[in-house]
C-alpha cells in the first residue's frame, strides 16, 4: 500500500529535494495566518502544483476579512487547506472555492462521533495525538471519510495569543528571541515559538507514529517538519522502518488518560 504524505514545510530546500515524488503533498504555512512556525510563505511564493496551505491562527474579525480576501484570490495550484478555526470553515463553506478542507483541532478530534460530525462539513480531519492506539483503530474503523493521521513531528501542546517570550524577556530584562527551550521543575523540556500573533509551546521531542503507516481509511500521513532538518525529513519519509530507536517518543498513544478519582 502506498503511503500518501502531507508534509508541513518550513523552507524551500526540502521542497526542491522531494518535489518529484508523487506520494508527497506539500503543506505551506501562510504568512500572517500561522503561529508556532518560524518561516511562513507568501501565497505568490508557492510555485508547485497540487499544494495545500496551512492556516492555524485563531482569527479575529479583521483576520477573517483578510482570510476572505485570501480565498477569493487563490491561484489554481492551491488545492487544499488545513485549518483549526471554525470561523475559517464557515468562510470556506460560504465563498465558492475548489479546496479540499481538512480540519486540524490539535487536541479535540479524539473520537469517531465528533469526527463524523465535522466530516459533514469538511473532507477530512486530523486525528488527535491525545488518544491510545486502540482508540485510533476505532476511529479508523468508524469514520465516515478517510482521515489524516499525525504521523511524525513535534506536537503543539499550547497556543496563546499572548506574546509570552516577549513578556518574559521584558520582565527579566533578557535578550529578545522568537524561539526558546524551556525545562520545567520536573525536568521535562519544551520548545517555544513566538510571532506577532501569539506563542506556541511544543513537546521537547518529536512524536513518532510511523508505525501507523499502512492503515486503512487514511487520506494522508501528516509529517510536521518544524524543528527537523532536511535530512531528518527525507529519512523519515524514505525509511520503511519505524525508526523507534532514534525517535522513541509515543507520548499518550500507549496510555489510557482516563483516571478515576478516589472517593473520600
Amino acid at each position: 500500500m502506498k503511503n500518501n504524505y502531507l508534509l508541513l514545510v518550513t523552507n524551500n530546500r526540502v521542497v526542491s529535494k522531494l518535489k518529484g515524488e508523487s506520494n508527497i503533498t506539500f503543506l505551506f504555512p501562510i504568512e500572517d495566518f500561522t503561529v508556532g512556525i518560524e518561516n511562513a510563505f507568501k501565497i505568490n511564493e508557492i510555485d508547485i502544483d497540487h499544494a495545500y496551505i496551512f492556516v492555524n491562527r485563531l482569527l479575529d474579525k479583521e483576520g477573517i476579512e483578510n482570510f476572505k480576501s485570501l480565498i477569493k484570490n487563490l491561484p489554481s495550484n492551491i488545492e487544499g487547506i488545513v485549518f483549526d478555526d471554525i470561523g475559517v470553515l464557515q468562510v470556506l463553506n460560504t465563498i465558492p472555492n475548489h479546496l479540499t478542507k481538512i480540519l486540524f483541532l490539535n487536541h479535540l478530534n479524539s473520537n469517531y462521533e465528533s469526527i463524523n460530525a465535522y466530516l459533514d462539513y469538511a473532507e477530512s480531519v486530523v486525528v488527535s495525538t491525545d488518544i491510545t492506539e486502540e482508540e485510533l483503530k476505532e476511529i479508523l474503523e468508524k469514520a465516515n471519510k478517510s482521515v489524516v493521521i499525525y504521523t511524525f513531528g513535534y506536537v503543539n501542546i499550547m497556543y496563546s495569543r499572548r506574546l509570552l517570550l516577549t513578556n518574559y524577556n521584558n520582565h527579566f530584562k533578557k535578550n529578545a528571541s522568537s524561539t526558546s527551550n524551556l525545562v520545567n521543575d520536573l525536568g521535562q523540556d519544551f520548545k517555544i515559538v513566538e510571532n506577532k500573533y501569539g506563542t506556541v509551546i511544543y513537546t521537547g521531542h518529536p512524536f513518532n507514529g510511523l508505525r501507523y503507516r499502512g492503515s486503512k481509511n487514511v487520506l494522508y500521513y501528516l509529517i510536521n517538519s518544524t524543528f527537523l532538518t532536511d535530512e531528518e525529513v527525507i529519512e523519515i519519509i524514505h525509511s520503511d522502518k519505524n525508526l523507534e530507536q532514534k525517535y522513541p517518543y509515543r507520548y499518550l498513544s500507549e496510555k489510557d488518560t482516563i483516571v478515576r478519582i478516589k472517593e473520600r
